[in-house]
């Protein structure tokens, strides 16, 4: 499996290098390694593919970026995608469709909650807050109503059942440091990562 990861990697990393410093190549190795380590019973193949799929537009038009990399998918035109079959080329491509944290509907399989789940990262307020601060150029007004938004308590982050069971007593904390996280504790986070 470690070859297929490797190979699969390299083909899709060419659609990272012009993304966001939050959305890199590493972040799909991020995606890949957390969605392998949490898999119950899913197909690795599978979960490697989505994982290096699910941002690959991200560079080019964020806010469809999900629904454009569905569309590749199902067209199933690189060497990757053409050996799988129907339904797990519709797992794939919907993996990727619902992977956002705003998504609203029910996921359509077991890979679309592992996906989504491992997109979301384990709970660690830290990470979250400077991957935000590299999204948005080191704002930290922007990432303090960010997290508050996204991750709080009320936020619109979705979380899939499959991560609530593997991270419930983690969510909870990290739930809680977002409704009261700072702006001085962002800067805070920030600058110890940094310097």
């Amino acid at each position: 499996m470690k070859k297929f990861k490797k190979e699969v990697r390299s083909y899709y990393e060419r659609y990272y290098r012009d993304g966001d410093e939050a959305h890199l190549i590493d972040h799909a190795d991020s995606v890949c390694d957390l969605a392998l380590k949490i898999n119950k019973d899913l197909d690795e193949k599978l979960i490697i593919l989505a994982s290096y799929l699910h941002d690959i537009y991200n560079a080019s038009n964020r806010k469809i970026h999900n629904e454009l990399a569905y569309e590749y998918v199902l067209k199933a035109e690189d060497d990757f995608l053409k050996t799988l079959n129907e339904k797990s080329l519709k797992e794939v491509a919907h993996a990727v469709l619902e992977h956002r944290a705003s998504f609203k509907g029910e996921f359509y399989s077991k890979l679309s909650a592992l996906i989504s789940s491992a997109d979301r990262g384990e709970p660690n307020l830290e990470e979250v807050v400077i991957r935000s601060m590299k999204f948005n150029n080191g704002n930290a007004q922007d990432v303090y109503e960010h997290i508050k938004d996204k991750y709080g308590s009320k936020g619109y982050a979705k979380y899939p059942d499959v991560y609530i069971e593997i991270f419930k007593d983690e969510l909870e904390s990290f739930q809680r440091k977002a409704d009261s996280i700072t702006v001085d504790e962002v800067l805070e986070m920030w600058n110890e990562r940094i310097n």
